[in-house]
């Protein structure tokens, strides 16, 4: 039986699949590394890259690493391969005569950033094959398990890192009044195009199949991006009538720049809550390649925004004015009011204080701008939609049940699906 790489040993061939290209690439084209009884081991590396004068944060970066991968047997063959697979010609590997040699051809690495995550998805899916399954299986439509073609199907369609459990809320409000439910789900840190594709993919398969079933489609934020794709571009099957955007970016969106953060915390959270959850995942998911295309101006929203709408599919736009970050002031400050009770009330000549912190409270609970955080009230409009909802909520709240109450979207969402 085929033996799996340990995470360290999978941790460490990462390291080769990202360091050697370069050092191949300063040290003229081909490279020859000395293995010890097999096993190449970091500190021959590190001298290499110290020999070839790379940048001091690299090498000083590996000081305090004390790891080798053994290219010996089934184990190390699947190491080779999974590098050699991830960078094609450009790229080999070979173990002989007691080294490891590797030769390069520049003309044929990745040239770009989405050629250089793709590259490293290849990897990571080949050393973690069980793992990467148990994620592919989540990606696409996922229907009832009996399609009703009388009744019109809800498909749900989740953001920026998240989920089918993004869309639990909403889907079990629809289906306790008797709407039938899908949820789409995406790998989302990868580019729209590609999500756009599969969702078209899984659409057109579905109406080919149920060629007079009715579908509304509920989408929230970047989903709302991928769903324009299909039904307003080339390859649009038919049979939507409700198209329902919760606060789309169509403008684009500023928060970009917190791309890493959001999936650190989103990876957090599935670290803790999931047993399916790989660390492996964070790579195959994506490596915030979504951020280039929700730019203001990216080439993907100026394509997308040159479609006109699609004739007979009824728009809604849902979106907030309340910024997510006084939701999350106003929580702090209710967690330091309730720390405090007792105390400083009770404190003669601090009680203001105590009152200052219930009135900022209410102040951030109550106050609306132009955004709700990620996205502004300008960027979720769009030309020819003019049944547009602002709510005094936040983006998360829009679309997900926030401290025991509904999404704030959903009364807007039922009356148009039952009007």
């Amino acid at each position: 039986m085929l033996k799996m790489p340990t995470m360290r040993t999978r941790l460490f061939a990462c390291l080769i699949a990202l360091f050697l290209p370069g050092l191949c690439l300063a040290a003229g084209l081909n490279v020859s590394i000395p293995l010890h009884e097999g096993r190449l081991d970091i500190l021959p590396l590190r001298d290499t890259l110290d020999e070839l004068h790379l940048p001091e944060a690299v090498i000083d970066g590996l000081a305090d690493v004390d790891a080798s991968v053994d290219l010996r047997g089934v184990n190390g063959w699947l190491l080779l391969r999974a590098v050699n697979g991830a960078l094609g010609d450009g790229f080999h590997l070979a173990v002989d005569n007691g080294a490891l040699r590797i030769s390069i051809d520049p003309a044929k690495l990745p040239e770009n950033w989405d050629q250089s995550c793709e590259a490293l998805n290849r990897f990571v899916q080949t050393v973690a094959p069980e793992a990467t399954a148990r994620q592919t299986r989540r990606f696409g439509l996922h229907l009832p398990r009996t399609v009703d073609a009388k009744i019109p199907l809800v498909i749900l369609i989740h953001g920026l890192d998240g989920d089918a459990s993004s869309c639990r809320d909403l889907v079990k409000l629809l289906q306790n009044d008797g709407f039938q439910t899908a949820t789409f789900v995406y790998p989302a840190e990868r580019p729209l195009a590609g999500n756009a594709e599969l969702f078209t993919r899984h659409l057109s398969a579905l109406h080919e199949r149920f060629p007079d079933l009715r579908i509304d489609l509920v989408t929230e934020s970047m989903g709302g991006l991928i769903a324009r794709q299909y039904v307003e571009g080339p390859g649009y099957a038919g049979g939507v009538d409700r198209f329902i955007l919760i606060a789309p970016p169509n403008g684009g969106s500023a928060w970009i720049g917190a791309g890493w953060m959001l999936k650190l915390i989103a990876n957090a959270a599935s670290w803790e809550n999931d047993p399916d959850w790989s660390c492996s995942w964070m790579v195959t998911e994506g490596i915030c390649q979504e951020s280039r295309d929700l730019r203001p101006q990216s080439g993907f929203l100026r394509s997308l925004n040159s479609h006109p709408r699609r004739p007979g599919v009824r728009y809604t736009i849902i979106a907030g004015d309340r910024p997510s970050a006084d939701r999350y002031g106003a929580d702090l400050l209710a967690g330091l009011d309730v720390a405090l009770c007792g105390q400083i009330s009770q404190s003669w000549g601090l009680r203001q204080v105590e009152h200052a912190i219930q009135s900022e409270r209410q102040r951030l609970l109550s106050h609306t701008g132009a955004s709700d955080g990620p996205v502004t009230l300008a960027s979720a409009a769009l030309e020819g939609v003019t049944d547009f909802v602002a709510l005094p909520v936040d983006h998360v709240a829009l679309f997900e049940a926030v401290d025991g109450k509904p999404p704030a979207a959903w009364p807007v969402i039922h009356n148009r699906l039952t009007n």
